[in-house]
């Protein structure tokens, strides 16, 4: 367990802003990685499916950047937001700068996936990887920055107010894309499972 763990958010990065002590970082980066790692995932879409090493160096560059990042933190969203937020943008130039040129075949072994443990029967374990496909298609298929809103949103429950804040957009224009992009995705669903 990192020394400072159990502090709070704020106060682990006011000990990084002011002493630079490391202890706070890592505890902020320990605590909150997952997340990070969960929205360079959407941010990068199918990419992170096809090549999953980008959103290992997606959450790298980003806890580079955050380094600077957090010593110069307002504190208009929480640190968890904050960290998000740094997250994807690193994924998204992850992507833009196209980093990796890898080989299909050799994707494709690193994608296989081990049985599942809870022993379901594999009948069952095939429909639900083909569903649980189906649904991250429909969302990787919605454009950035809609894509990481919903996520973030109805998967992280980070408040509109914070996605606002981290997103550079006004409280009202978060709501619609959430409801825009929310009506694609049932669309989609509708479309692939039929409606309900």
């Amino acid at each position: 367990m990192l020394p400072g763990s159990g502090d709070d958010d704020e106060s682990l990065v006011a000990r990084w802003a002011s002493d630079m002590d490391g202890s706070a970082f890592g505890s902020l980066v320990v605590r909150h990685g997952g997340l990070m790692r969960r929205a360079a995932a959407v941010a990068l879409g199918s990419a992170a499916r096809r090549d999953p090493d980008l959103v290992d160096d997606a959450v790298q560059e980003a806890c580079v950047r955050l380094v600077d990042a957090l010593r110069s933190f307002r504190g208009d969203s929480s640190p968890a937001t904050f960290m998000a937020a740094v997250a994807r943008r690193a994924a998204l130039d992850e992507l833009r700068r196209g980093l990796r040129h890898r080989a299909r075949g050799e994707r494709a072994a690193r994608l296989a996936e081990p049985p599942d443990p809870a022993g379901l029967d594999p009948a069952a374990a095939a429909e639900r990887k083909s569903e649980s496909d189906e649904l991250l298609a429909l969302l990787y298929r919605l454009p950035e920055p809609e894509r990481s809103l919903v996520y973030l949103r109805d998967a992280e429950g980070i408040g509109v107010r914070e996605l606002a804040g981290e997103f550079g957009l006004p409280e009202g224009t978060v709501k619609s894309k959430l409801a825009r992009a929310r009506a694609r995705l049932k669309e989609g669903a509708d479309r692939a499972w039929g409606t309900a």
